[in-house]
């Protein structure tokens, strides 16, 4: 058996999410908020760090948490992925939407769980985190979060989930943060109807050897002890260095064939690839007053952006084709205007992130 925990620092902290944008009605622009009755309700459920088994150290606004996100793993264990199949395609992939599992949180089987590399943290929703009796941080105020939809920011709770389990999988005393239950969380349009969904950071699983989601197969392996080593059966692999800014996974990519850029790889992004203002009006895909604008829905609401297609992505020897492109056209730029490539093209591979070498597998 293998354990380890984590000291984490949240001062100044911003929760940064990437991924779960989704289409919406134009009539819902505004930024998704606890009610105060909810933050009411939710701090009956708070606890000290000394109940919770954890410890506070310093003071704001330089806080930080020890005693926190350990994870227990005796050998490799892998999972089946919640089939959400896209359209009518008949392609292995498409019977795998997004990268979304199941685990038993607190006692309570059946959890949804999607494994969201586009996003520093674990977030759920207020309607999941009351009913699975989750106790926020007492004394701890809200910390914003961001996503791509949405023009403003919300309040998440820190808060700490005692227990959750994936397969063989232990994972005790998770930092998370609890904030509305928007769209992005209650996959009632064209998922699940109003399930909740909690996101997982892989960042937040770090301490183990590697995190593989193969769409191909359907199925997500958490690795310990001995170092991943790709498929020999695969007919394509590419090993791309991979760093992290922000707790976020960022590899190099070649747009276009000739325009090098940083890229956060996401994988709970339902989408191809988003760019900033300045890369797209840069490659001439957008400048001011181009076209009409659609509508996208992330965490933080809803914002405006436009579509197109980029004609080729490259990241190692991975080429993508007419990779389907949003930017966002007004409003903050997700993570502070980077560029992230999603699921549209992810799910065509096995994507591995390789902890303990700091490497992106792509498997075909």
């Amino acid at each position: 058996m293998w354990s380890m925990n984590r000291t984490l620092s949240v001062g100044l902290a911003t929760l940064l999410l990437a991924g779960c944008a989704s289409p919406a009605p134009r009539d819902e622009k505004e930024s998704p908020k606890l009610a105060p009755t909810q933050v009411s309700e939710l701090r009956k459920l708070a606890k000290s760090a000394d109940q919770l088994g954890i410890k506070l150290v310093g003071r704001l606004p330089l806080l930080g948490i020890t005693g926190i996100n350990e994870i227990s793993l005796a050998q490799p264990v892998t999972v089946p992925l919640i089939e959400l199949p896209i359209g009518t395609g008949d392609e292995p992939s498409a019977r795998y939407r997004i990268p979304c599992i199941l685990a038993t949180v607190n006692g309570h089987e059946g959890q949804r769980v999607l494994l969201d590399s586009g996003s520093n943290r674990l977030l759920l929703g207020y309607s999941l985190a009351h009913s699975l009796d989750i106790p926020l941080i007492a004394g701890l105020d809200p910390v914003p979060a961001q996503g791509i939809g949405g023009q403003g920011q919300v309040d998440g709770y820190w808060a700490i989930i005692p227990q959750m389990s994936i397969g063989a999988l232990e994972l005790r005393k998770l930092l998370t943060l609890v904030g509305p239950d928007a769209e992005a969380l209650t996959y009632r349009r064209s998922f699940w109807g109003n399930t909740q969904v909690m996101i997982l950071g892989v960042n937040g699983l770090r301490g183990l050897t590697y995190v593989s989601v193969d769409y191909l197969r359907g199925k997500a392996t958490f690795g310990f002890g001995d170092k991943y080593l790709p498929d020999a059966a695969a007919t394509f692999v590419t090993a791309v260095p991979l760093r992290w800014e922000g707790d976020l996974p960022v590899v190099d990519a070649v747009l276009e064939r000739n325009y090098r850029t940083s890229c956060v790889v996401d994988t709970g992004g339902d989408y191809g690839l988003f760019l900033p203002r300045a890369v797209a009006t840069e490659l001439g895909y957008w400048k001011p007053g181009w076209g009409s604008a659609e509508t996208s829905r992330g965490i933080a609401g809803q914002a405006e952006g436009k579509g197109y297609l980029v004609h080729e992505v490259k990241i190692g020897k991975a080429v993508f084709k007419q990779v389907s492109a949003r930017t966002r056209t007004e409003g903050p730029e997700p993570i502070g205007g980077r560029v992230l490539l999603g699921n549209y093209e992810l799910r065509r591979c096995r994507v591995t992130f390789d902890f303990r070498n700091n490497v992106l597998w792509l498997e075909k």
